[in-house]
C-alpha cells in the first residue's frame, strides 16, 4: 500500500484521510474534498491497511504501515502522527475497527473544515496537515 502511495501520501492520508492517491474519488479541480469524498478516502485507506480484510487493523498491520513509512523516509513527526491516529481509534486491546477509525477521522475532517461548509479546501487541508505535524509541547 505505502509502496504505491509513497510515504508522504500515506502520512497525509492518515493525518487528514484526504490524499487523492488513496481514494477512488478525486477532489474537485480546485482541490476541495467533500465530506462524502473524505469518508470514502478513510474507508479506502483503512481497507489498504487491513491486509487480512477482517475489519480490524491489529498491532501487526499497524507496525507494518509504520515500518514501511519509516523505510521510505517519513519524518519522525509524521510517524508520531500516524501512531496518534491509530491510538485515537483503538480499543482497549489496541485494535482499530473501521467504525472507530472512521469516527475519529471524520471528527478530524470536521475540525479541519474551518468554515464548516462540508468541504476541505486546499488551504484547509494544508493548515490541518501543518497543525497535525507540529510537535506537541
Amino acid at each position: 500500500m505505502l509502496n504505491r502511495l509513497g510515504a508522504g501520501a500515506a502520512v497525509a492520508a492518515f493525518l487528514l484521510a484526504a490524499s487523492p492517491a488513496s481514494a477512488q474519488q478525486t477532489p474537485t479541480p480546485s482541490g476541495e474534498i467533500s465530506r462524502a469524498q473524505g469518508e470514502e478516502m478513510i474507508r479506502s485507506m483503512f481497507a489498504e491497511v487491513d491486509v487480512n480484510h477482517d475489519g480490524v487493523v491489529d498491532a501487526a498491520e499497524q507496525k507494518s504501515l509504520l515500518d514501511t513509512a519509516r523505510s521510505q523516509g517519513a519524518p519522525d513527526a509524521a510517524i508520531a502522527a500516524i501512531q496518534r491516529i491509530f491510538a485515537e481509534g483503538a480499543g482497549a486491546d489496541g485494535k482499530v475497527t473501521l467504525a472507530t477509525f472512521t469516527k475519529a477521522r471524520m471528527t478530524a475532517f470536521d475540525k479541519a473544515d474551518a468554515n464548516h461548509d462540508g468541504k476541505l479546501s486546499a488551504a484547509e487541508q494544508e493548515a490541518s496537515r501543518a497543525a497535525a505535524e507540529k510537535p506537541k509541547s
